[in-house]
Order: C-alpha cells, then structure tokens, then sequence
C-alpha cells in the first residue's frame, strides 16, 4: 500500500475513532485532528519522513485497544506547551499494551492543564524505537 492510500485509510478510521475510555487514566482520551495531524508532522511546518509517517500510521489500529485495555503507564513527562501564546505546564503519558504475543504497542496520551487526555501518537513498542533523547517533548 502506498502512503497515500495508507493516509486516506488512517485518516477515515481515526474520524471514526472519536474518544475511547481509558481506565488506568480513569478518563476518556479524545482522538483530535491535533493527533492525526502530529501523525504526519513534527511541527506544523515539518513533517515526518515517510518511513516514519508509514510506521506510525501502520500502528494506528492498534491505538483504541491499547488505550482501552492498558494497565501500564510506562514513562510520565512533564511538559511545556505553547497555548494562545501562554506557555502552559502538562503531562504526557506512555501507554504500553501487548496487541498480540509478542507485539506492543505505545501510544503517547497528552494532558495540558486542566483539559482533555488527548490522544498524541503510536508506535511500535520495542527496545530500538525507544531510544530517543531524553526529556524531549512538543512545544508549539
């Protein structure tokens, strides 16, 4: 499948997503067009590889069972994040579920202040995609 089919695919089953219920963060996480959109770009003017973006968006199904049946929450950060120019403190959480034996998946959950658990990205949870920067995070 290419990207562009893959995208169209990925973009229709995430509007059918709307929110789903996540019982270790005892609230509802929303699926926004702010996620969708964080799918396909670092920033909103850069956007990802293709590799990355294909990766990501592969993992998307996955997304609604991992945040309905996780029972761990891997990493916890503190964030900062640009709002309506006022820099506001939040938290992102890592939600790791096992989809199928063997396989696990992380799904970045963010919480900006007092808002919404809001639905960030997916990824494939193994010990080579971990390896990142530390205390990077999004700032708008």
């Amino acid at each position: 499948m290419n990207i562009y089919e893959l995208r169209r695919k990925s973009k229709k089953l995430y509007k059918s997503i709307v929110s789903v219920y996540c019982s270790i963060l005892n609230d509802t996480v929303y699926f926004t067009s702010e996620g969708f959109n964080h799918l396909l770009y670092e920033s909103y003017k850069h956007p990802r590889s293709v590799a990355e973006q294909y990766l990501k968006l592969m993992h998307l199904p996955y997304a609604p069972d991992v945040v309905k049946n996780c029972r761990l929450i891997s990493e916890t950060r503190a964030i900062k994040k640009r709002v309506k120019n006022n820099l506001k403190n939040g938290v992102h959480y890592e939600l790791v579920h096992e989809v199928s034996p063997g396989k696990k998946v992380r799904v970045i959950v963010e919480k900006i202040g007092t808002g919404k658990h809001k639905f960030m990205s997916v990824m494939p949870h193994d010990k080579k995609s971990k390896k990142r920067p530390k205390g990077r995070h999004l700032e708008c």
